[in-house]
């Protein structure tokens, strides 16, 4: 876990939730675009850049998604990934569960659980070929 990502989730936890109460997240790859949005620090020498979140899934019904995350810059040498466990049905897939494919808006518990689900991708995140995780 990089303590300096779970701070920025939590000091802009609102913008993210905001977003997820105008329109449900599509997918496990818009989560994890919305979580890196928000990951940004002007003080901070690298940062993840949410246009380069790359997607490896060797997995059929179920699976894990590889998410590789690439820094900010021209050919960058800072990358971070997290791994996102997929089922195959609501009933063994966290992102099928909350969201049962309504066109309605998000409930407040929809809303609760994406955030829990965002948080839990947030603390997940490592850096690759780092020994700090800070």
């Amino acid at each position: 876990m990089i303590q300096k990502f779970v701070d920025k989730f939590m000091e802009n936890k609102d913008v993210i939730r905001e977003n997820f109460a105008k329109k449900h997240p599509e997918n496990y790859t818009g989560i994890v675009k919305s979580v890196v949005e928000i990951l940004k620090d002007d003080s901070w020498y690298e940062q993840p850049d949410h246009s380069r979140i790359h997607l490896i899934d060797d997995g059929d019904y179920q699976g894990t998604f590889l998410f590789v995350i690439a820094a900010e810059g021209y050919q960058p040498c800072v990358y971070w990934c997290v791994l996102v466990s997929y089922g195959s049905c609501s009933r063994c897939d966290t992102f099928e569960s909350i969201r049962e494919y309504g066109d309605d808006n998000p409930t407040e518990q929809q809303l609760n659980d994406y955030m829990t689900l965002a948080l839990h991708i947030v603390q997940g995140i490592k850096e690759i070929n780092s020994d700090d995780e800070s």
